[in-house]
């Protein structure tokens, strides 16, 4: 009975009130900040240390979930004493406008200003070397955000439709700029890459709509798929030789974007990777290229011509589908498969000369090139095709060049 006592005693001691807060004991020494019951509102200052049953402990860090939902909480000043805000700490407090963070606070974990609507600022100490994931998901009045050079890692989806953040400085120190980071920041109008980072996610500056420039370092070896889609602003991009691929939808919907240099060590270019890029007028795609995606170049609508080089060996399905303004196309003795309607709605068109090395042309490949007056082929033996591979192409005259006898 007496241990029975003395464990209820102990256990009641791990969690009391003071000046009006929540605190869990953490050690003989230390508390956290825990969850609330009673929701604080106004202005709120977290003193260094606490006292309980005439005991003294030191405020080390904000726990889980500790102000989740305070509402009506508008402003925080966390004590020099803590070390660390956990996950959630601040989740959905929509009328947080300001925090105070100190100096010794290394780790700002998983989604700790959540929804933070009201959060205007926020400047991190040099002590931070941890960001989670979707810490300042949501937290649309945010204007400004520091990155100190002590940051390593940063998380998924760090912010999130924060669609007035303006600035941006990602600090040497980050090697890995993690998906959906800065989705949807639509105000944001410059960003510098550091020489440190060597990838960058999926998805990281999609819909970032004001950003007019780029420029990948040597350090980049990978860019996630769109990673710039509809960046709509985009005009030019300074990418790197180390870049090895194009992934899918990377610049898809960069309506703004007017050329663009394929470094020479990229092998692929993924599907729908320019699509709808409507200002791009020419692209050299390099000779270290062997495969191009589905429709990656589909309704890029200004695209007057295009060089696909002989270590090309397809062109897939949709490729450069209404690319209106392009007048003509060479295809090189290395492709032997034409997609379904790899060049179909392609207006402007008006001559093609299909290599003998082609062996199948898929559906409806040059449907509606409505320009067209010139088709040369090179089969010994001719190939057997659909008759709607040339669909809707009702020019009044084509040539048809064949090869003698």
């Amino acid at each position: 009975m007496l241990l029975a006592i003395l464990g209820l005693q102990q256990a009641n001691a791990q969690n009391f009130i003071f000046g009006g807060l929540n605190y869990n004991v953490t050690s003989p020494t230390t508390v956290e900040v825990g969850l609330q019951n009673q929701v604080p509102t106004g202005s709120i200052i977290i003193p260094a240390q606490v006292t309980y049953n005439s005991d003294t402990y030191s405020v080390t860090r904000i726990g889980l979930s500790a102000f989740f939902g305070c509402s009506s909480l508008t402003s925080v000043t966390i004590p020099n004493s803590v070390t660390s805000i956990y996950a959630k700490a601040f989740n959905t407090c929509i009328g947080l406008t300001s925090v105070t963070i100190p100096n010794l606070v290394t780790s700002i974990g998983n989604q700790a200003f959540y929804y933070c609507s009201g959060l205007t600022s926020v400047t991190l100490p040099n002590s931070v070397t941890n960001i989670g994931d979707s810490a300042f998901y949501n937290c649309i009045a945010l204007t400004a955000l520091i990155l100190p050079d002590s940051i390593t890692s940063i998380g998924n989806y760090l912010c999130y439709n924060c669609y007035n953040l303006t600035s941006l400085i990602i600090p040497s120190s980050i090697t890995i700029i993690r998906k959906y980071a800065f989705y949807n920041c639509t105000a944001l109008s410059s960003v510098i890459i550091p020489n440190s980072v060597t990838n960058i996610g999926d998805y990281v500056f999609q819909k970032c709509s004001d950003l007019t420039s780029v420029t990948i370092p040597n350090s980049v070896t990978s860019i996630g798929a769109g990673a710039f889609q509809n960046c709509t602003g985009l005009t030019s991009v300074t990418i790197s030789n180390s870049v090895t691929s194009f992934s899918n939808f990377i610049f898809y919907g960069c309506s703004g974007l007017t050329s663009i240099t394929i470094p020479n060590l990229v092998t692929s270019i993924g599907n729908q990777a320019f699509q709808y890029c409507s200002s791009l007028t020419s692209v050299t795609i390099p000779t270290s290229v062997t495969s191009i995606g589905e429709s990656a170049f589909y309704s890029c609508y200004g695209l007057t011509s295009v060089i696909i080089p002989n270590s090309v060996t397809s062109i897939s399905n949709g490729t450069f589908s209404s690319c209106h303004a392009l007048t003509s196309v060479n295809i090189p003795t290395s492709v032997t498969s034409i997609g379904f309607g790899a060049f179909s709605y392609c207006l402007g068109l008006t001559s093609v000369t299909i290599p003998n090395s082609v062996t199948s042309i898929g559906t409806q490949a040059f449907r509606n090139c409505s320009g067209l007056t010139s088709v040369t082929v090179n089969w010994s033996t001719p190939l057997a095709i659909d008759y709607i591979v040339f669909q809707d192409v009702n020019t009044p005259t084509v040539l048809l060049n064949v090869p003698n006898g």
